[in-house]
């Protein structure tokens, strides 16, 4: 066989192997960057959902003491001894 023919299949060969592998290479990194941006937008989003409960969480706990606070004051009024007449 020419050794000018088997150069150039070779060459050939190694080229299409190349643009196979860097084709494949580029396609895994493509995936893995957009797996990466679902992944930032899903973490935001739960920041977002815990950032809201997180409120509600504040609100209720100013609730309950807000209540308490009335209810302590009431129980003090009711069980405060008779004020002295002078």
């Amino acid at each position: 066989m020419d050794p000018a023919l088997i150069t150039a299949w070779a060459t050939v060969a190694i080229a299409a192997s190349t643009i196979v592998v860097g084709s494949a290479t580029c396609f895994l990194i493509w995936r893995g960057l957009k797996a990466m941006d679902r992944s930032s937008d899903e973490r935001a989003r739960d920041r977002r959902a815990a950032a809201d409960d997180l409120k509600a969480w504040r609100e209720a706990d100013i609730r309950r003491h807000e209540e308490t606070m009335t209810a302590l004051r009431a129980l003090i009024e009711r069980t405060a001894p008779p004020a002295a007449a002078e």
